[in-house]
Order: C-alpha cells, then sequence, then structure tokens
C-alpha cells in the first residue's frame, strides 16, 4: 500500500507522465495483437501448404497404385484366336508399348476438378528406357502449388506380362 501511494506521487507530481504511460501501454498491447494476428496468418499458410502436399501425395499415389495394379497383377485374360490359332492369355489390361508407341507416352491424360480440391490435376505418362528394357511410369500430382511425382519401373510385355523393377 505505501509503494502505491509512491507510484501514485511521483505520478501526481509529473504533469502528464500519466498519458505517457498509458500511451506506451496502448502500443504495447496494439503490438501485441498485431503479431499474434500476423503469426496466425503465418501458421495458417503453413498448414494449408501441408495440406495440399498431402493431397498431392494422396492423389499421386492413388493413381498410381492403381495403374500399377492392372500392370503387374492385370486379370489373367484368355484371347481367343482365329481358327486354327490357340488362345493366349494376357497377364497385364495395360499394354505399355502400345502407349509409348501409338499414345506418345500419355497413359492417363491431365484429369482436374476433384471434390473438395477445385486446383488439382493429375496426369500419368510412360516412356520406354531402351538401354536396360523398361518402361518407367511417371504420376505427376499437383494441388495448389504442391508437386508430388510417384515413380513405377516395370519390365516384360504385354502378353507375358510386366513386373515391377527394384530401381
Amino acid at each position: 500500500m505505501h509503494r502505491n501511494r509512491r507510484i501514485r506521487g511521483i505520478l501526481k507530481s509529473n504533469k502528464g507522465s500519466s498519458l505517457i504511460l498509458v500511451a506506451a501501454l496502448t502500443v504495447v498491447i496494439i503490438g501485441l495483437a498485431v503479431s499474434l494476428r500476423i503469426l496466425s496468418g503465418i501458421i495458417m499458410a503453413s498448414a494449408n501448404q501441408q495440406l495440399n502436399q498431402d493431397q498431392a501425395y494422396e492423389l499421386a499415389t492413388s493413381l498410381g497404385n492403381a495403374l500399377e495394379e492392372r500392370i503387374v497383377n492385370g486379370e489373367t485374360q484368355t484371347v481367343t484366336g482365329g481358327e486354327g490359332e490357340a488362345a493366349t492369355p494376357k497377364k497385364a489390361l495395360i499394354d505399355l508399348n502400345n502407349v509409348v508407341v501409338q499414345k506418345g507416352g500419355k497413359l492417363v491424360g491431365e484429369m482436374d476438378g476433384f471434390d473438395g480440391m477445385p486446383d488439382a490435376r493429375v496426369k500419368a505418362d510412360v516412356e520406354k528406357d531402351a538401354e536396360k528394357d523398361r518402361y518407367v511410369v511417371t504420376v505427376e500430382a499437383h494441388v495448389g502449388k504442391a508437386v508430388y511425382f510417384w515413380t513405377g519401373i516395370y519390365q516384360g510385355s504385354f502378353s507375358e506380362g510386366y513386373e515391377k523393377c527394384a530401381e
């Protein structure tokens, strides 16, 4: 209590010092409010970027895994030949060589407009690595500014089936 009187006495004797103290406290409080607002904006932007990265990853891996299932584990189908020809089993549902030769490597053209992801697009391409006699499937997904690439490497043929390569 004695201390409060002393402070009051100092403030009363110095005219205008109360106004300066209130102005200084106001500036500090406003500064804290502005810095909190800026910090929350930075955190939200970071969270949105992380969400975009996660969605791009999910989009690319989902399409990549679906394509891989059709390339490697295709249903064995029997194709009937002409008269006198034997039926041949097909081990894959996607002919990678045909995609490279006839479609210019475009396995899945660019798709966009997914539910909940209006700024998302995905595509899949195939390249033939003639040096190592294999096919490289690349799925590219974009969500906002985030980009994710999924890659699968396969050897084999449409009629004999494809195998996934380690590298």
